[in-house]
């Protein structure tokens, strides 16, 4: 059985982790922290990790910082969801790996990685196609790109040699839907991959934290989890 603490525990994807650690037989809840404490967690000062196997982050940049600061000297494992960090903060995420083994992804949901393979692979198999990478999510969230975006954009970018247009809407309380469109002239050909609830971010995050465990310190994404 693998003890996951959870940090962020009273965000919606945090809520989500610990609620699928009450129901899975693979691994149970540590200790699930918060930055304010309430609704029966820890704050980061009152939790100890003594029965932690690896952690589980859906914070802020910030919060991680923190996190990390309170981890020196130990060597446990931390799975982070969060994204946005700033040049400074993700040399520091860099440097923490050389001391634990730390996976970082902006989207956790299964099937996401095999998604992204296979519009990685189109955009070469149609050199000649105008690409979009769009999303929706929640009304409450900003309008800037996500990380999950950021990404898709950036590494069909490098293939392509082309600029990817982008499309960002904000609906409703939508979980979250990522597209892929390779528009080619004589015909359209669009990915979606659709999360209809949050709950399919923490399945994904769960998965990686029993994966991670035991793994040798260094820096791993989500996509390490399909060459294993």
């Amino acid at each position: 059985m693998t003890h996951i603490s959870v940090f962020g525990a009273t965000g919606k994807v945090g809520r989500e982790v610990c609620a699928l650690l009450t129901e899975t037989d693979q691994a149970t809840l540590a200790e699930a922290i918060s930055a304010s404490g309430t609704d029966t967690t820890l704050t980061l000062a009152e939790a100890d990790f003594t029965g932690t196997d690896v952690v589980i982050d859906f914070s802020t940049p910030d919060a991680v910082m923190t996190l990390l600061d309170h981890l020196q000297g130990t060597s446990l494992p931390v799975i982070i969801g969060t994204t946005g960090f700033s040049a400074a903060q993700t040399a520091r995420l860099h440097a923490e790996a050389d001391h634990r083994a730390l996976l970082i992804g902006a989207n956790f949901t299964k099937g996401f990685e095999a998604f992204a393979a296979a519009a990685l692979a189109l955009s070469k198999a149609l050199p000649e196609a105008a690409i979009t990478v769009g999303e929706v999510y929640k009304a409450g969230k900003k309008m800037a790109a996500s990380g999950t975006t950021k990404r898709l954009s950036a590494e069909l970018s490098e293939i392509t040699g082309k600029e990817i247009d982008l499309d960002i809407q904000r609906i409703g309380d939508t979980a979250g839907i990522t597209t892929v469109v390779l528009d080619y002239k004589i015909a359209t050909l669009r990915l979606e991959l659709n999360v209809r609830t949050r709950a399919a971010y923490a399945a994904g995050a769960v998965e990686a934290a029993l994966w991670l465990v035991g793994r040798a310190n260094g820096l791993y994404a989500p996509k390490d989890l399909l060459a294993s």
